[in-house]
């Protein structure tokens, strides 16, 4: 009797309680990860939220599992609608759905989840491209040996499962369940409540911050805000009422959250600060120098270099002692910045002095021609990648070029891609020692030197260990094995420092040294999991953003931020011997994550390294000195906040007019 009634009510309800089941196990599994990575329920470094009451915690996991129940149940109900048309009825259709959709959301919360302790929150396609050497593929190869793990012990849980179906379907009580063919009013009825409720709930939380905050991390949250977003979107601009930020005008398809804001128009198209103002273009006082030969400049770029550089030590040595010398007889910039914290836009923002294309200010490489200067570039990495070597007129006539793709059979690793084509510190080294011998040094000089000694996975077969006893595999990069990968790096710096050295060796012997302007700059920090992150160019932090600035003239003098715009300025005032002295209190470094037309992220560093940042997906702004998030509408009505949030928005604007022009 007692199992007969068992029966009914299994039967009655046996599609409920199968998505019942697969969310106890996705909610579960997704609220550790969440409290893992984000510290959702504690809080962490420069969070803006966190559920740390009983009351907040309680709503998150209520309306946590709303959008999980709202998301397997649509699920399931076109699964048992194909079940029902082939009058499949058996507990094969039930198992099957379970792992099929317990599989598919935890391989998904694996990748992406994996993928965020190397990155952070802001990674998407967009970034991947942007990172020289960086794609999809790339990214995924980091965690490899983890999804591989993964999916190996699933596929033994499937095993296991499908045995256990097996065992089950010559059970009695089973094979009674299984040709029991019932309506499921009441998964029906909850399902159609869900359907009417949850994009009421959608249009209210996307309207809460505090809630959007950990929500917009759920996968069905996601997914559910995003359908109802498209759905939404009248004016197809890619923008609806659901998805946070919000189209703010919903008919017209010229307003919309990122859109260029057109100057003096009447119309607010981005949705912050009203109409745009047009703004003069900045004075370029380079091309008020009269360009003529000065002193030989020789430029060094260093590839990922963090901004400790020269206060580095491991094991009681120093990482950089050349590069040290170098900065106490001359002058190590205390507050320089990548203004993109990855290498193509850092190049081009070196060369061009411009963070927008077809800029009017006159280049580093045109200077130099026009000033009768000889051009050699020797560069570590391929160059034509993200067409910096076009972009800056590195392949102009005249001028010597060479790296990796020149020098293909001499690269390091196996790959001939362009992001992953790197020549060794020792091959650039014998460039260098070929080209000056080929120059005439009677003529001014520019050599553009570009190593690549600090690029990921930091090490390569044959690279000298200078402090470590062993190098690390790319298998074992990850945040377990930090101290060890942070010893690594700095040994490729150390190797980086080794040839610079090398390169001064020829300038020493010639008695060039004097007659020489060395500049010495990082194109982006890096981070080695110390902020819990690996990489660069996804973040704005001193960690990945703040770089080496050195130059061998102690004649300069900074008191203002240095953004990577201003180096060609300063090598070439050094190298004319004309007054370089920066002062201005009021200069600001502008800062960028993904691109200037789809920013993820903005900033602006202010005198000494503080700095303002808004984030586009939650309209928050971070003020570093205050430590403290506000939301765009409050901190727009009142000081300090507002002055400094409308000059980043505002620096923002201009700089996405100017790229929309040259587009």
């Amino acid at each position: 009797m007692f199992f007969d009634k068992l029966q009914d009510i299994f039967a009655s309800y046996r599609r409920l309680l199968v998505v019942v089941i697969v969310l106890i196990f996705i909610q579960i599994f997704e609220i550790i990860l969440l409290h893992f990575k984000y510290d959702l329920f504690s809080g962490g470094f420069l969070q803006p939220f966190s559920y740390q009451t009983i009351e907040q915690r309680l709503s998150f996991f209520i309306i946590s599992i709303w959008y999980d129940l709202t998301l397997i149940s649509l699920l399931a109900s076109l699964w048992f609608l194909g079940a029902d048309k082939l009058n499949k009825y058996g507990q094969k259709i039930y198992y099957s759905f379970s792992v099929i959709v317990v599989f598919i959301a935890a391989l998904w919360l694996l990748v992406k989840f994996k993928l965020l302790s190397y990155f952070n929150d802001t990674i998407n396609l967009q970034i991947i491209k942007n990172l020289a050497g960086g794609s999809l593929r790339e990214a995924l190869l980091y965690i490899s040996n983890e999804i591989a793990l993964f999916v190996g012990l699933l596929s033994i849980a499937i095993v296991i499962v499908l045995f256990f179906i097996k065992f089950l379907s010559k059970r009695s009580f089973i094979q009674r369940v299984s040709t029991n063919n019932v309506a499921h009013k009441t998964y029906k009825k909850l399902l159609i409540v869900t359907l009417l409720a949850t994009p009421l709930f959608t249009s209210y939380i996307s309207h809460d911050a505090f809630l959007r905050y950990g929500l917009e991390k759920k996968m069905s949250f996601r997914l559910i805000s995003l359908s109802l977003d498209r759905l939404s979107d009248l004016d197809f601009d890619g923008f609806g009422s659901f998805a946070y930020p919000q189209d703010k005008a919903i008919l017209d398809a010229s307003i919309y959250p990122g859109a260029v804001d057109i100057p003096g128009n009447g119309i607010d198209e981005d949705g912050f600060l009203g109409d745009a103002i047009d703004q003069p273009l900045e004075r370029d006082t380079l091309a008020e120098i009269k360009p003529v030969g000065g002193k030989h400049i020789v430029l060094i770029v260093l590839e990922s270099a963090r901004a400790e550089l020269l206060q580095q030590k491991i094991n009681q040595q120093q990482v950089a002692p050349v590069m040290n010398g170098i900065a106490k007889n001359g002058i190590a910039i205390n507050y320089a910045y990548s203004h993109a914290g990855y290498t193509v836009p850092s190049i081009k923002a070196i060369f061009n002095r411009s963070l927008v294309e077809d800029n009017p200010k006159i280049t580093l490489i045109q200077f130099l021609q026009a000033a009768g200067y000889q051009l050699s570039i020797i560069s570590g990495q391929d160059e034509s990648f993200g067409k910096v070597s076009t972009d800056t007129g590195m392949k102009q006539a005249g001028i010597s070029y060479f790296d990796a793709r020149t020098a293909i059979e001499d690269r390091v690793f196996s790959s001939k891609e362009s992001g992953s084509l790197r020549l060794s510190e020792t091959r650039i080294v014998e460039q260098f020692d070929t080209r000056i011998n080929q120059v005439d040094l009677t003529k001014p000089q520019f050599f553009y030197i570009n190593i690549q000694a600090g690029h990921f996975p930091y090490a390569y077969p044959a690279m000298p260990k200078r402090l470590v006893s062993e190098l690390i595999p790319r298998s074992d990069i990850n945040a377990k094995n930090k101290d060890r990968l942070s010893a690594v790096y700095w040994n490729a710096m150390a190797n980086a420092d080794w040839a610079v050295g090398k390169i001064l060796e020829p300038l020493i012997k010639r008695q060039l040294l004097n007659k020489v302007t060395l500049v010495i700059v990082g194109d982006h920090g890096e981070s080695l999991f110390d902020d819990g992150f690996l990489g660069h160019g996804h973040a704005i932090d001193d960690i990945q953003t703040k770089i080496p600035l050195i130059f061998n003239d102690p004649t300069i003098v900074v008191n203002e931020p240095i953004g990577q715009t201003d180096v060609a300025e300063l090598a070439i005032r050094s190298a004319l011997a004309l007054k370089n002295q920066w002062s201005n209190d009021k200069k600001t470094v502008f800062q960028w994550v993904g691109s200037i037309t789809q920013p993820t992220l903005i900033a602006q560093v202010l005198n000494n390294g503080v700095r303002t940042l808004f984030d586009f997906r939650t309209e928050q702004v971070f003020f570093s000195d205050l430590k403290v998030w506000k939301p765009y509408q409050e901190a727009i009505q009142a000081s300090p906040y507002k002055e400094r949030l409308t000059d980043l928005i505002r620096a923002w604007e201009a700089l996405h007019w100017q790229q929309y022009k040259a587009g």
